[in-house]
C-alpha cells in the first residue's frame, strides 16, 4: 500500500501547504514555530491514545500521514526560520552546522528506539516526541522572550480582509515562482528530484523486505543502517561541507547529489540486491542531507526576503504533491510487473533531468543574487538630484516601481 500512501499523501500536502503559505510571511517564524509543533503534540499525542486504547489499524496510516506531512512543513519552516535570524553571510556558515544538528538528532533517536522500544513498548516511544515537541516550545519561547522577535522578519501592513490578504500572498507566491528564472528551475528540479527520491525510496525497502523476512531482523537492520547513515552525513557535514562550498562553491556542490542519485539508480538496475541497496540509502540518507539540504537553503536565500517564505511554501504546495501523485501511481501500475526493475527506469530518467535542473539553477542563480542585491539599493539624495536633473522618464519610472514595490522596506 506504499504506492497508494504516496497519492493520499500528496493532496494532504498540497493542502497543508497551501495554507502555510498563506500566513508564512505574515506571522513571526517562531510564533509559527510554535504553532505548528502544538499541532504536532494533539496529533502525535491522539494517535498515541487510539493505538494504546483500540485495536484500530486505521491509526497506523494516519500517523505515517502525520508524520510525512509534518517533515515536510517543518523543514521549509526551519528554513525559513534561519532566514529571519540570520544574514545571508551567517546562513552559508552556520546551515551545515544546523543541519548536522538535525543529525545527532536522527542518531539519538535511533539509539533511543534501540533502547527503550523493549522497555516501555514501541507505541509509548510517541510520548517521548510529545515531551520533546514540548521541550521545542520551552526554547523558543525562553530565547525569543529574552532577544525579541526574528530580527530579519518584516511584518506586512494589516489590512482589514485578512482571507482575502492571505489569497493575495498566495497569488504573488505562484506568480512570483513563475516569473523568476532560479525558482522555476528550482521547481523543476524539485518535481523530478522528489520522483527519483521516491522511486529509489520504494526500491531500496522491496529489497530490504526481501532479504529480512522476520519483523525483528527487519527493525534491528533498519536500527544499524540508521545510525550509520546518520553518523556518517554527521561527520560529512562537520568536516567536509563546509570546506567543499568553500572550496568549489555552492553551484558544483549543487550537482553531487544529481550525479549520485543517477549512479545508485543504475546500479540498482544491474543489481536488484542488498549491496545496490545499502549504497541507495547511503546516498539518500546520507549524501542528501549532508550536501543537498545545505545547498538548497543556500540557493533560496538569495530570493527577496519579503517572498521567501511563500516561495519555499509553493514549492511544497504545488511541485512536491504533484510530483508524490506521479511517482505514487507509476509505483502502483509497475507493482504488477514480476521485474522490479522495470520502475528503477522511469527513476533514472527523473535523475538525470533532475541534474539538468540543477544546472539550470546554478546559471539563474548569480543573476537573481544581482536582481535582490539591486532591488535593495538606494541612491543618496544628492546623487539622486543629479540623476533626476534633464534625464529621461526612465528615471522617474525606475523610482516608481520602487515605491510601488511589495517589501515595505524597498519601498521606504
Amino acid at each position: 500500500y506504499l504506492p497508494l500512501m504516496y497519492i493520499i499523501q500528496s493532496g494532504l500536502l498540497a493542502a497543508a501547504s497551501t495554507l502555510y503559505a498563506a500566513f508564512a510571511d505574515r506571522i513571526p517564524a517562531e510564533s509559527f514555530f510554535k504553532a505548528l509543533l502544538g499541532i504536532l503534540v494533539v496529533l502525535v499525542g491522539a494517535s498515541w491514545m487510539v493505538i494504546a486504547n483500540t485495536g484500530s489499524t486505521w491509526v497506523y496510516p494516519f500517523y505515517y500521514l502525520v508524520y510525512e506531512v509534518s517533515s515536510d512543513l517543518l523543514l521549509v519552516h526551519g528554513a525559513l526560520y534561519m532566514n529571519q535570524n540570520m544574514n545571508t553571510m551567517q546562513a552559508k556558515r552556520l546551515s551545515p552546522l544546523v543541519f548536522a544538528g538535525a543529525q545527532v538528532g536522527t542518531i539519538s533517536g535511533g539509539l533511543t528506539l534501540a533502547v527503550f522500544a523493549p522497555l516501555i513498548g514501541t507505541q509509548n516511544l510517541l510520548l517521548a516526541w510529545c515531551l520533546l515537541l514540548g521541550l521545542g516550545i520551552a526554547i523558543l519561547y525562553q530565547h525569543h522572550r529574552r532577544h525579541g522577535i526574528s530580527k530579519h522578519f518584516r511584518p506586512p501592513s494589516k489590512g482589514a480582509h485578512v482571507v482575502r490578504d492571505c489569497i493575495v500572498d498566495i497569488n504573488q507566491g505562484v506568480r512570483f515562482t513563475y516569473s523568476s528564472a532560479l525558482l522555476r528551475a528550482a521547481s523543476f528540479a524539485m518535481f523530478f528530484m522528489v520522483i527519483a527520491f521516491y522511486i529509489l525510496n520504494y526500491s531500496v525497502n522491496r529489497v530490504y523486505t526481501q532479504t529480512f523476512t522476520t519483523e525483528e531482523a527487519l527493525t534491528s537492520f533498519f536500527g544499524a543502517l540508521t545510525a550509520a547513515t546518520s553518523i556518517i552525513a554527521l561527520l560529512i557535514q562537520l568536516f567536509v561541507t563546509n570546506r567543499t562550498i568553500e572550496r568549489f562553491g555552492v553551484r558544483k556542490v549543487n550537482l553531487i547529489y544529481p550525479v549520485t542519485t543517477v549512479f545508485s539508480l543504475l546500479v540498482l538496475m544491474v543489481s536488484f540486491a542488498l549491496p545496490s541497496a545499502l549504497l541507495g540509502s547511503f546516498n539518500k540518507d546520507t549524501v542528501m542531507p549532508a550536501f543537498r539540504n545545505p545547498v538548497r537553503a543556500m540557493f533560496f536565500n538569495v530570493l527577496p526576503g519579503y517572498m521567501q517564505g511563500r516561495a519555499r511554501a509553493m514549492s511544497v504546495a504545488i511541485v512536491l504533491p504533484l510530483a508524490l501523485l506521479i511517482c505514487g501511481t507509476l509505483l502502483w501500475v509497475m507493482q504488477r510487473m514480476e521485474d522490479p526493475r522495470y520502475f528503477l527506469i522511469p527513476g533514472a530518467g527523473a535523475a538525470m533531468l533532475y541534474f539538468f535542473f540543477n544546472h539550470r539553477m546554478n546559471r539563474a542563480y548569480v543573476s537573481t543574487l544581482l536582481n535582490t542585491l539591486k532591488e535593495r539599493l538606494f541612491l543618496p539624495d544628492e546623487q539622486m538630484y543629479l540623476e533626476l536633473q534633464g534625464s529621461s522618464s526612465g528615471v522617474l519610472d525606475e523610482v516608481l516601481r520602487g515605491v510601488r514595490h511589495e517589501d515595505n522596506e524597498v519601498s521606504v
